[in-house]
């Protein structure tokens, strides 16, 4: 299963105010091997809010999406569900 976390995905990727703390990057993408019977996986992935003055938009929602796809050549396999989470939370 192929997952990518999407940081402020709204804005250009050089005036995105969300980074990941490793990497410095505003995008996270990783393929993940399931196999029947095995355990759920977890992922915890730490970001930060650059500093005021790095930005100038200061009222805008920083949009979040988490999308997962199935690789190309798995012939026989069908995600059901939601494959593209997005959620706004007022703060």
């Amino acid at each position: 299963l192929d997952a990518e976390l999407q940081l402020d995905r709204l804005k250009s990727k050089l005036s995105r105010r969300v980074l990941l703390l490793q990497g410095h990057q505003s995008s996270w993408h990783q393929e993940l091997a399931l196999s029947p019977g095995t355990p759920p996986q977890c992922h915890n992935i730490t970001a930060y809010l650059r500093d005021k003055g790095d930005f100038k938009d200061k009222l805008s929602p920083v949009a979040l999406s988490v999308a997962l796809t199935l690789p190309e050549g798995t012939p026989g396999l069908v995600l059901y569900g939601d494959t593209l989470v997005q959620a706004q939370v007022g703060g």
